[in-house]
């Protein structure tokens, strides 16, 4: 089979959509991948080594001119996506305006259409689309209410299926320059990072005392400000980017954004943490990522609104103290995970 996926803007529509890939590369299907021309999807796609072909489309956020502009860009590219179907069977898109274009021209086309939503609460793009596809797959039970297509199945993130299979290895540790016997807590703001957290946690680091070892990761627009301002001592490591299911395999605690993604990675590994949602996404849906894990006592939560650097050194050394707080917030996350996501999305693509 032939399939053609779309997927761009974040890591939380890029990685789940890579890990699909993988998995259906190794049943022998031949994939082709569309993006942005400026986003980082269309270096981090590459760079696995599939196929890829960029689009010049505009994001809807923004003014009265940026919707206008973007509304003509995806008219225009999906024009371009007419012709770059041919020859196809499916095409998989994965949320986000990038996948606007494409999807549309691929059910005028005739191929079969799935769409995949990450978050609790679904997007814009996914809404538009729903009644178009020939199959959604949902990464909450709450999507089932949320998609009025019946042909909605709950699922989950594909990047569960990887981050499941991860091996704990204690040389990602040591070759950081830290120790894996002690505890560790790992930060990580989302694949873009974070300006408002990168300031609140510059102060949190100005107090910690070594108690616990921390490794940051400060996406790479907020690198270079970091490593003028950043408290340089042996207990913290600050990276531009980690390897975020590596680390968070040998750490003790993650403290995140509450990207989908990153979610299904924390229920997946089984990792206790501390969401910090970010109030500038649509609809709000990390507030209520974050929800699904903290109604079901399986993190901790502090909104943005609420954050400074004396509360979020509090909580953590409150977890990092309280092993057995740690180890329930970990295990009621694992009860929440699904190891063999893919196998059960593909079976129900090789059905359509």
């Amino acid at each position: 089979m032939k399939v053609i996926m779309v997927a761009g803007g974040t890591g939380g529509h890029i990685y789940p959509a890579l890990a699909l890939a993988e998995a259906l590369e190794k049943r022998g299907h031949e994939l082709l991948f569309v993006g942005s021309l400026d986003r980082m999807e269309k270096d981090l796609i590459p760079a696995k080594g599939y196929k890829y072909y960029g689009l010049n489309v505009y994001s809807t956020m923004g003014g009265l001119f940026a919707k206008l502009r973007s509304l003509f860009s995806i008219f225009k590219a999906y024009f371009e996506c007419l012709k770059l179907v041919d020859g196809y069977d499916m095409a998989i898109g994965f949320g986000n305006y990038i996948s606007l274009p494409l999807m549309f021209a691929a059910k005028k086309k005739g191929l079969k259409c799935v769409l995949h939503e990450q978050n609790s609460f679904v997007g814009r793009a996914n809404r538009l689309l729903d009644m178009r596809a020939d199959l959604i797959i949902a990464s909450y039970p709450d999507n089932l209410k949320q998609f009025r297509n019946p042909r909605t199945f709950f699922l989950g993130n594909p990047q569960a299926s990887k981050a499941f299979s991860a091996i704990k290895d204690e040389n990602i540790i040591t070759d950081m320059g830290l120790d894996p016997k002690k505890k560790t807590v790992v930060i990580f703001m989302g694949s873009l990072g974070s300006e408002s957290i990168m300031k609140v946690l510059l102060e949190y680091f100005d107090l910690c005392d070594g108690a616990y070892q921390i490794i940051y990761a400060t996406g790479k627009a907020y690198y270079s400000y970091v490593d003028e301002h950043i408290k340089k001592c042996d207990y913290l490591k600050y990276y531009e980017r980690i390897d975020g299911i590596g680390v968070m395999k040998n750490a003790d605690l993650l403290v995140s954004r509450a990207g989908a993604t990153t979610l299904t990675e924390i229920a997946a590994i089984g990792i206790a943490s501390i969401l910090i949602p970010s109030p500038y996404v649509p609809n709000n849906h990390q507030y209520h990522n974050a929800m699904a894990l903290v109604n079901n006592e399986a993190a901790l939560i502090i909104e943005e609104k609420n954050l400074n650097a004396e509360n979020l050194k509090n909580e953590i050394d409150r977890l990092m103290k309280d092993d057995e707080l740690r180890q329930k917030l970990a295990d009621n996350a694992t009860k929440l995970g699904n190891s063999h996501v893919c196998e059960d999305i593909i079976e129900k693509l090789e059905c359509l």
